[in-house]
């Protein structure tokens, strides 16, 4: 018996399904922080980022025992994972340092300090606070938005291949290795987000696929 349809073994029907397929270094990340950063702070990243990923989310397993040994399993809470980038460490340092006074907006290091010098107001220093902020207690001086595109060969996007993660920060700055050893290398750091939700698909769009907290 002839097999035909979805059972076809046939290259031509694989290649029509696939089309030209979805390229893993075909992307582009845009970060948009706390406004008091600047306008287009991370406006470098998007060239500058090497690596990242969509992200992803579990739903966990509520199971309920019953009778005869048996179990009902019914879906439970939603979690989003942390996400993580790469990002070349440019020559000025420049969106690494942005990315520490974000946190440094969050929760402050050495928060008094000295107008003499001293790190606190022993040994008569005159104490006063460090102003360097970001912002206020707000959403708009401590969340931001991370976009992640998927782009075709001609480098525009693909809406289904668009992921915004909202209410953003970045929870960890990794270190950067320095040794004489290294040669023929840029330095790069990772940056892991901790967000609120996710949504796939171009914003506003009635495609977008909307995942929220309940």
């Amino acid at each position: 018996m002839a097999t035909t349809g979805t059972n076809s073994f046939r290259v031509s029907d694989f290649r029509a399904a696939l089309g030209a397929g979805s390229r893993a270094n075909l992307f582009k990340i845009k970060i948009s922080g706390p406004s008091s950063l600047g306008t287009d702070a991370f406006a470098s990243v998007s060239v500058l980022c090497r690596s990242a990923s969509l992200p992803s989310s579990t739903v966990g397993t509520i199971e309920i025992p019953m009778n005869a040994g048996r179990r009902l399993k019914m879906g439970g809470d939603r979690t989003f994972a942390e996400w993580t980038s790469t990002i070349l460490n440019d020559a000025g340092f420049k969106n690494r340092t942005l990315l520490e006074r974000w946190q440094n907006g969050i929760v402050k290091t050495n928060y008094y300090k000295s107008v003499i010098g001293n790190r606190n107001a022993g040994a008569g220093g005159t104490t006063t606070i460090d102003s360097t902020s970001i912002g206020s207690a707000g959403n708009s001086g401590l969340y931001g938005t991370v976009e992640i595109f998927q782009l075709r060969e001609d480098g525009s996007s693909i809406d289904a291949g668009e992921c915004r993660l909202y209410n953003c920060w970045p929870s960890d700055i990794s270190s950067i290795d320095l040794s004489y050893d290294t040669t023929d290398a840029v330095e790069d750091f990772t940056v892991t987000w901790t967000y609120d939700y996710f949504q796939y698909g171009a914003p506003d769009s009635e495609t977008a696929v909307a995942t929220t907290t309940k």
